[in-house]
């Protein structure tokens, strides 16, 4: 398959690069998962509709990609993976996701994964870096499916509308050569 192309997961799910079209579901997603409160960094969505709209022009690059999972023409969950600006860091990319409540559970993580460790090896991405919340189990055995191993903990890190939340910094190295983890 090509860059970026449409991806089949299993009854009738399929993931692919985000498209403008993309953008009022988008965010009624991530207003949804944001009002949970529990599972993602935001409790208000940052952006309008015409915003994601213009981001999602070019949602493959070698630069970033942002992925849909959508089930019956619905989204369904949603990934971005953004590569480093710095010289001295442009071979690591940051990773975060979040998946409808409905849909946590039945492998929707699982294909978004796949499609953004796809895209990190394309662009020639070492090291995969997130951080999850320690209360997120479901999310930290998924990356741990993945390779990824924690590097570390933020105490206090965010500052939530019902207190404090700190952050477990996970990381996968997809790089063979020196830099690797010992």
């Amino acid at each position: 398959m090509a860059e970026g192309a449409e991806r089949s997961i299993s009854r009738g799910v399929i993931v692919r690069p985000a498209k403008p079209t993309d953008a009022a579901g988008f965010v009624d997603l991530y207003r949804a998962v944001a009002s949970e409160r529990r599972w993602i960094q935001t409790e208000v969505v940052p952006l309008g509709e015409r915003d994601y709209r213009r981001r999602f022009r070019n949602s493959w690059t070698t630069r970033e990609a942002t992925l849909m999972a959508l089930a019956d023409g619905r989204l369904i969950g949603s990934l971005s993976i953004n590569r480093e600006d710095r010289p001295a860091t442009r071979h690591v990319a940051t990773l975060g996701m979040f998946v409808a409540a409905s849909w946590r559970g039945r492998g929707v993580g699982t294909a978004l994964m796949t499609e953004a460790m796809r895209w990190g090896r394309l662009h020639g991405i070492e090291k995969i870096e997130l951080s999850v919340y320690p209360h997120n189990g479901a999310a930290k055995a998924l990356y741990r499916k993945f390779g990824f191993d924690e590097e570390g903990r933020l105490v206090r890190h965010e500052k939530k509308s019902y207190g404090y939340e700190d952050e477990i910094l996970m990381a996968v190295w997809l790089g063979d050569g020196d830099g690797g983890p010992a």
